[in-house]
């Protein structure tokens, strides 16, 4: 007796890029560093803009060739793979921050905020240029930033409550990332 077995084989790359490149937790503490100057202005915006411009702007710019050039490799190796570059979380309030639990000035909050959203959406545009899906795992991520209570917020502060490095997800953010990549894959 012959049974004829037909399947078929799904190739899922997820990655999850730039951030050590473009060196957000060194800003984060950089920031944090210069915030006692000032806490509640914005000396970590005027320190990146101290040479006309914005200096860490500037390293998001420079980041998106690299993260174009993974997806180029990714795509070369695996050219019939469905690829999901994931977004970072939010990792600050759009607005006021928490300091001195996150010891980020408060006019500094919005600035990291938005550097966070230059970044995500660098990284949506390489994905969209470069044959991949985006995972927004910022825009879901409203109200579970570093500055909530553990148990809440799916990214760790400078001094992590739970087992995760600074700045990076914890293990309920993990799960909702996970969600959200899911709920990408389906809607492709």
């Amino acid at each position: 007796l012959a049974i004829g077995l037909t399947y078929s084989v799904i190739h899922l790359v997820t990655l999850t890029i730039g951030g050590n490149d473009l060196g957000f937790t060194e800003i984060i503490f950089t920031c944090a560093r210069v915030s006692a100057t000032d806490p509640f202005g914005n000396p970590c915006q005027r320190e990146a803009a101290a040479g006309g411009g914005d200096f860490y702007a500037q390293r998001i710019a420079e980041t998106a060739p690299k993260v174009a050039r993974v997806l180029d490799g990714i795509r070369a190796r695996s050219p019939h793979a469905t690829v999901l570059l994931v977004g970072y979380l939010r990792i600050l309030p759009p607005a006021v921050g928490c300091f001195p639990v996150f010891p980020v000035a408060r006019g500094d909050v919005p600035y990291l905020d938005g550097l966070e959203q230059k970044f995500n959406t660098m990284l949506a545009d390489q994905a969209f240029s470069h044959g991949a899906a985006f995972v927004d795992s910022y825009g879901g991520s409203l109200g579970h930033d570093a500055c909530k209570l553990p148990g809440t917020k799916w990214v760790e502060g400078t001094v992590p409550t739970s087992p995760a490095a600074p700045v990076h997800p914890n293990a309920i953010g993990m799960k909702e990332v996970a969600d959200f990549a899911r709920e990408t894959l389906n809607n492709l």
